[in-house]
């Protein structure tokens, strides 16, 4: 990592970095790309993909009805109502 590639990545991400910052940020980017080669390097050969990172697998219940309706109890308490719906007062004409 070289000074001109850290101007140009701060160029295209339009920040201005002075001296100071620009030290830093390429030291920070020599050490990400260091640790990026040595993760490339290890051998995965022998390791099984994962489709989550937590290998966990989510508990699965039977989909029942727990509650009963109560549609006419909340309908029969409206001032007026339909079969299915509250009837309300017109809003936009």
């Amino acid at each position: 990592m070289d000074n001109k590639t850290v101007e140009t990545i701060s160029y295209l991400a339009r920040l201005q970095l002075d001296k100071d910052k620009k030290e830093k940020i390429t030291k920070d980017l020599e050490n990400i790309i260091n640790f990026v080669d040595e993760l490339q390097s290890l051998d995965t050969k022998d390791v099984a993909p994962l489709s989550n990172p937590l290998e966990k697998v989510a508990s699965k219940r039977e989909d029942s009805i727990t509650s009963k309706s109560r549609k006419e109890a909340f309908l029969s308490n409206s001032p007026e109502s339909d079969q299915d719906y509250f009837i309300v007062p017109k809003v936009v004409e």
